[in-house]
């Protein structure tokens, strides 16, 4: 029993030892920062905590009845962890593709809806590329981000449903 305990202890600490993590900002439709933590050399998983300025296209549900469509700006600070696979292209240049979901606080900017909302939840995918430096320990991203998702409210049975697409470049340092 000893052994096996200490087999697992030392397997445990070999894949922490193996394992990289990445800590950076992104800019686009998020802003703010972006966090890698690498599970082997294919799959990762990331989490960005960003506020962004987006324009929704979206349908208004009250109670189950659709009472409006249109799209309007708004302001959104949102959390957005994924799970990526990665796929090696030429030298350090990277294709990376997954999804995850996204939730956050919303508010309507132009105020053109009588009842803001107060929170939103989605999902998307993620598709991008990734090239990490030779010279310095940086890693440069691209993705696109499309996603759905709905908008609510907590005072009564609002609800939103909307597409909800990010673009993003993303600059993380290798620790």
């Amino acid at each position: 029993m000893k052994k096996i305990l200490l087999a697992v202890v030392v397997a445990l600490f070999s894949i922490n030892a193996m394992a990289q993590h990445e800590i950076g900002g992104i800019v686009g439709g998020m802003n703010g920062l972006s966090y890698k933590y690498w599970v082997n050399d294919k799959f990762a998983v990331q989490a960005d905590l960003a506020v962004g300025l987006s324009r929704i296209y979206q349908a208004t549900y009250f109670k189950g009845t659709k009472i409006g469509s249109g799209d309007f700006g708004c302001f959104d600070f949102t959390i957005n962890p994924n799970a990526l696979y990665h796929f090696d292209l030429v030298n350090n240049l990277k294709l990376y593709t997954g999804g995850g979901i996204s939730f956050g606080l919303v508010s309507d900017l132009n105020n053109t809806n009588t009842k803001a909302l107060d929170g939103k939840f989605g999902i998307n995918g993620v598709i991008g590329l990734a090239y990490e430096l030779d010279a310095v320990p940086l890693v440069l991203a691209f993705d696109l981000r499309p996603g759905y998702g709905l908008g609510f409210q907590t005072s009564d049975d609002a609800h939103m449903s909307y597409f909800d697409w990010h673009v993003g470049f993303a600059v993380r340092y290798k620790l």
